[in-house]
């Protein structure tokens, strides 16, 4: 959600949505989704959540791409105007049409034209993908900008493996689980090589390097 003035303490700072991961489940992605169309608590503190698509047609080749982009940037301006504090980005509506938008381009174009539009404290990002499924994936969309990550795919693929068997011994809840407890740990050790010891301080940190 927003953040507030944190050199001004007030009860605002503290008004936000608290998740135990950055990789959410598909469950509670529709949690978040649903904000404000509910009679949940989240409703009661007055946030609302929106979907926005960043997938764009196959057949407009680069110039296509360009154009979902800017407009998708454009979108997430109109979302903040219109009071929404949680903005989905998601690719599910991809086909033999529609391309996906990649994931970190699209996280990252919206990020920084929301810095240079003085917004970008007022929302908080989500990646619905079906393109992340590695540590390094996660790491790269987390430190530019996104708050959480649903790896819908990568839980579709687990789900596969078990029921063809290729995956024994352990249920569903148990392997989706197992997966995020090792994204987690691998998200953990990455940003502590950095000194940082938060999820919530790598958030938009771009600390990366092509080499080295």
């Amino acid at each position: 959600g927003p953040e507030a003035n944190i050199l001004e303490p007030s009860p605002a700072c503290a008004r936000q949505i608290e998740l135990d991961s950055p990789i959410i489940t598909n469950a509670q992605l529709e949690q978040l989704r649903y904000l404000g169309e509910s009679e949940g608590p989240w409703r009661k503190n007055g946030f609302k959540s929106l979907t926005l698509s960043m997938v764009y047609c196959v057949a407009d080749g680069a110039r296509g791409l360009e154009s979902a982009l800017s407009d998708l940037c454009h979108q997430a301006s109109a979302a903040i105007s219109s009071g929404y504090e949680v903005v989905i980005l998601s690719d599910r509506d991809l086909g033999p049409e529609m391309a996906p938008i990649p994931a970190l381009l699209a996280v990252a174009a919206v990020h920084h034209h929301l810095i240079v539009e003085g917004t970008r404290t007022q929302v908080g990002l989500i990646v619905e993908s079906g393109e992340p499924r590695e540590v390094h994936h996660f790491a790269l969309l987390l430190g530019y900008g996104a708050a959480a990550v649903n790896p819908y795919l990568a839980f579709e693929t687990i789900q596969h493996m078990i029921d063809v068997r290729l995956v024994t011994g352990v249920d569903l809840q148990c392997a989706l689980k197992n997966y995020v407890e090792a994204i987690n740990k691998g998200i953990i050790k990455v940003i502590s090589k950095m000194g940082i010891s938060t999820t919530q301080g790598y958030c938009g940190a771009q600390i990366f390097e092509a080499i080295g």
